[in-house]
């Protein structure tokens, strides 16, 4: 394998914002890094860094670095973060505002620049004024996954499996079936259904 320029990874983010309750008050980051390897994740009040590695594969031998730097809109909660990664194919953040107020963020970043690479999460996003009786979106409360900040990975394989009609995710990797981005949602929530 040869390794070739660094990346920066497509970011997807949605919020949510409380003016009374900091559980409800985040930002929903997904980094999507197609099979994702060692990332580093570092979380200031006011940034993310993160790093992380793709291996080679069919069709393209080459791994690829990656890397990526943002500077927030305002600050946020480093020690309360979750994250994990998901199927191989996207890194999940959890970040929680550290400012409470109803009214959300206009853009992710600091600087009123419009990176291409950082897209709104559709999928998660929900209108300011309907959030209250939105559902919560599924999949980002990892507590019971999570030890000292790193997924308990026995235990994501095992509710997988639940999922997955008890079919063994162990040296083999996740099933094919969750390579499709459209299968997150339902991982996520399978997660959440069997806590």
């Amino acid at each position: 394998m040869s390794a070739s320029k660094t990346l920066t990874p497509e970011v997807l983010w949605a919020q949510r914002s409380s003016e009374t309750d900091a559980d409800e008050n985040y930002l929903m980051i997904t980094i999507g890094i197609p099979d994702c390897e060692n990332p580093s994740v570092k979380i200031e009040s006011d940034s993310l860094e993160f790093t992380a590695k793709s291996k080679g594969h069919v069709g393209d031998e080459s791994s690829h670095q990656y890397h990526l730097h943002i500077d927030f809109f305002k600050e946020i909660i480093p020690d309360k973060t979750l994250h994990k990664i998901a199927n191989g194919q996207h890194y999940f953040l959890k970040i929680f505002k550290k400012d409470l107020g109803l009214e959300y963020w206009p853009r992710l970043t600091k600087e009123k620049v419009k990176y291409s690479y950082i897209k709104t999460d559709f999928n998660k996003w929900v209108d300011e004024d309907e959030q209250q009786d939105a559902p919560p979106p599924a999949g980002f409360d990892m507590n019971d996954m999570m030890m000292n900040g790193n997924p308990d990975m026995e235990a994501l394989k095992q509710q997988l499996a639940q999922g997955a009609g008890g079919m063994d995710l162990g040296a083999a990797g996740f099933p094919e079936e969750l390579d499709d981005v459209g299968d997150e949602e339902e991982v996520l929530e399978e997660i959440e259904a069997s806590k």
